[in-house]
């Protein structure tokens, strides 16, 4: 089962920065900007006529932010974005147009204002004090997500949490969800992935299970937060400022834990052609990178190809404002026989500069701006051969 998967074209999207019934789009800050479910709701057949067969979403939950990575409560759909049923709506109306439907997940953590946390924080220890990672008893410093302090961090290992998560995990499934992304599998248990996948999987044998699996930027001392499948990957992520870190082998150490991953791999492989000024089209090299690449895991692993996402530099920006050049890239990567996320606004050329891998506070604000409905597609995304 999940055949449907190999071949999709995945539209990705940030709910907030897609569609809020503007032409000319308001700028792009630190707060809500207006997008909601029924604005995606009304570019469905704006996102199949560009040849795509599945959506992914930012997360849906309340939140303290924007993007949706910052959960209030799991419990509700975050108000600037719709309701409940807005939501079913919107999976009911796609599934009618053939669209399937990718659900960002995010287990790892929650806002610090979130009540569940807040619990934790009574001084008779908290209803749901084991439910985070406090290292000391007397104390209510926290671990949180990767050191941004407002982000306490969920103790996955603990069954009560497993559960609770699971559970909003399958409210998802049952609506009618068809996959889900999993934010920062790397910090999660591979136990509690499998659990969550199988679980999922019981509602329906079609979801697809699949995780971002990403160390970059993450250094040594933060190590402790990362569930690593062996203790040589552990030692490997450590020493790599000796040594280089392969992100080929940490993504197939999630072969049987997941689906599949989102391939960064794949990404760097084609931004060191592009970076060194090769060149996509006709570069037999890079096809048969690509092909050592793919050949180092199972034919059924779903490895989910992307040229960039909302937490990377556009595409366009390496290509150093090269739409030919995006283009070959685009069309090399439809032609492979995978999954393929397309981020939002490509097709309008967005871009950025400077690079947001340079420490300035909101820097990717820069490539998640407000979709400009003005601006007409100025790319092929249909498949085309290279």
């Amino acid at each position: 089962m999940k055949n449907w998967f190999d071949n999709t074209r995945i539209y990705h999207l940030l709910i907030d920065r897609f569609n809020g019934g503007w032409q000319t789009p308001p700028k792009s800050e630190n707060v809500f900007c207006g997008g909601n479910l029924q604005g995606v709701i009304e570019k469905l057949d704006y996102i199949k006529g560009l040849g795509f067969t599945a959506i992914m979403l930012s997360p849906i939950f309340k939140s303290a932010n924007y993007h949706g990575y910052h959960t209030l409560n799991f419990d509700e759909v975050d108000p600037h974005l719709g309701t409940w049923e807005d939501y079913q709506q919107l999976l009911d109306e796609a599934h009618g147009k053939g669209l399937r439907i990718i659900c960002d997940f995010v287990p790892n953590h929650c806002w610090y204002e979130a009540p569940i946390f807040k619990e934790s924080l009574l001084k008779n220890g908290g209803k749901h004090r084991d439910w985070f990672f406090y290292p000391k008893t007397d104390s209510d410093e926290f671990v949180s997500f990767l050191g941004f302090g407002d982000l306490p961090k969920f103790n996955l290992t603990n069954p009560e949490v497993v559960s609770f998560m699971v559970d909003k995990a399958e409210k998802l499934a049952r609506m009618g969800v068809d996959a889900f992304r999993i934010d920062h599998a790397l910090g999660q248990p591979h136990s509690f992935l499998q659990h969550l996948r199988n679980r999922l999987q019981a509602i329906s044998s079609d979801i697809v299970v699949f995780g971002e699996v990403w160390a970059q930027g993450i250094g040594p001392q933060l190590a402790s937060q990362l569930y690593f499948k062996t203790e040589d990957r552990r030692n490997e992520f450590l020493t790599q400022a000796t040594k280089p870190f392969s992100q080929d082998q940490l993504q197939a150490d999630y072969v049987g834990t997941l689906d599949g991953v989102l391939d960064f791999a794949y990404r760097d492989i084609l931004l060191e052609e592009v970076h060194a000024g090769r060149g996509i089209k006709g570069n037999q090299t890079l096809r048969s990178k690509i092909a050592d690449h793919f050949d180092m895991y199972p034919e059924a692993f779903k490895l989910v190809l992307f040229l960039d996402n909302h937490d990377t530099d556009r595409f366009l920006f390496d290509c150093h404002d090269d739409v030919d050049l995006l283009q070959e890239a685009i069309d090399l990567t439809m032609e492979l026989p995978r999954p393929f996320s397309f981020l939002y606004g490509t097709e309008q050329l967005m871009s950025n500069n400077p690079t947001i891998f340079n420490a300035e506070p909101y820097a990717d604000l820069r490539v998640r701006n407000c979709m400009d409905w003005s601006i007409p597609p100025q790319l092929h995304i249909r498949k085309q051969t290279v």
